[in-house]
């Protein structure tokens, strides 16, 4: 095994421990705070997180800054949630920092993912971006991500996810997000539902911290080619079709909006519209093949399933391959695909936490296939329905790479 791959298993095998927020901050300090050495906008949310993230970064791009983003669970390789400019970091970059300081780390008791946030704290100081979007793991208020002190803080939206560790509420999740808001910084969200509003309100209000809610897009023109919307004055084009993407991309314009006037930074309408035409997202609704046509989506709970049978509603002829891990409401996610698509192939893949196909499908009309290649292959042989590939992020990942492999 390379040296690299030994690194990585490690890492990676230290996803159920942590050192906590406190001593996060504190081994932080002793390192000069890497965090500080830069401007940076904060993304939290149930949903749309990575989307939007990437929305700001294609717009910060276009105008001209060399800008740095933290995402999770990476899609690709373990690399891809630390980018500049939507470029991995270099594998002998992560190695040069996992030598220089694994041992204060191994001492210290950190996660994999505080890991994770430490080196892309250290390697974007090291690079001097001109700004960082850091997303939030899970949460927010106890997130180690939470130790910035951004010009923005975004909250996509709330929805019912990780109530084990946040809450069985909207009300207990949008306290939990609602921790990154801080003294004085604009908080941008798509979220509409009262009960969430209620709770962010409250927080700004204590924070003395501006509370931006995103508009409602209108003169929506929707097919598999993209979404064409008006947003205020503006006329926006995305290139990806599916309609949960018009918030994201609202908190977006949002955002840039604010670096714009509250800060200083020269962003022109035409560099938004350019950054949103372009912004891809790997992952979230990518046709991975036309004919037939096969799209993915890493829909992984009940609000993402909701936003993803309002896009393909209008398809016609769908078929659906679903795989979940144990930890999700599936029942709450199955009914709404049942209510969708009649089509549904319920699948598994090699991971302990991923829940078996025959729990998943329970009573429901739909049919099981373990090897979801089998599932695939199928698809390949039927032009005249569209396969949805949804579900876990980790198995959106196998499958991802499954077709690219296949289509070499």
């Amino acid at each position: 095994m390379k040296y690299a791959d030994q690194i990585l298993r490690e890492i990676e095998g230290r996803r159920n421990q942590g050192a906590g927020l406190d001593r996060f901050a504190s081994y932080l300090h002793t390192i000069d705070d890497p965090q500080d050495a830069y401007p940076s906008i904060h993304i939290a949310g149930t949903n749309g997180k990575g989307s939007t993230l990437n929305d700001i970064r294609s717009i910060l791009q276009y105008a001209g800054y060399r800008v740095g983003t933290f995402s999770s669970p990476y899609l690709e390789v373990h690399y891809d949630r630390i980018r500049i400019n939507d470029h991995f970091i270099e594998e002998q970059d992560f190695i040069r920092y996992y030598d220089r300081y694994h041992r204060e780390w191994q001492k210290w008791g950190f996660s994999s993912f505080e890991i994770d946030t430490l080196i892309c704290f250290l390697y974007f100081k090291d690079q001097k971006v001109d700004i960082a979007l850091i997303e939030a793991g899970i949460g927010g208020r106890y997130d180690c991500t939470n130790v910035i002190r951004p010009l923005i803080s975004v909250i996509t939206n709330i929805g019912m996810d990780h109530m084990d560790r946040l809450g069985n509420s909207y009300a207990d999740i949008a306290w939990q997000k609602g921790g990154i808001i801080k003294d004085g910084i604009p908080l941008v969200t798509a979220e509409k539902k009262p009960e969430v509003l209620a709770v962010l309100k409250k927080i700004c209000e204590e924070k003395r911290a501006d509370l931006i809610q995103t508009a409602e897009g209108e003169q929506i023109v929707f097919d598999l080619c993209g979404i064409q919307y008006q947003y205020k004055d503006l006329q926006v084009a995305l290139a990806q079709p599916a309609l949960y993407q018009i918030d994201n991309s609202a908190c977006a314009i949002e955002a840039a909006k604010l670096c714009k006037e509250r800060y200083h930074y020269p962003i022109t309408n035409t560099q938004i519209q350019k950054g949103l035409a372009t912004a891809i997202w790997k992952g979230r609704f990518e046709i991975m093949s036309e004919d037939p046509m096969i799209i993915i989506d890493g829909a992984h709970n009940e609000d993402g399933i909701r936003a993803l049978c309002e896009s393909i509603q209008a398809m016609g002829n769908v078929r659906i391959l679903f795989a979940a891990l144990k930890d999700k409401d599936s029942d709450a996610m199955m009914k709404l695909l049942c209510d969708t698509c009649e089509d549904i192939w319920i699948s598994e893949f090699d991971d302990p936490r991923c829940q078996r196909a025959e729990v998943l499908a329970g009573d429901f009309p739909v049919h099981i296939e373990k090897d979801y290649r089998h599932v695939i292959n199928m698809a390949k042989q039927d032009p005249n329905s569209s396969l949805i590939i949804t579900g876990s992020l980790y198995f959106i990942s196998r499958v991802r790479q499954y077709l690219i492999e296949q289509s070499q």
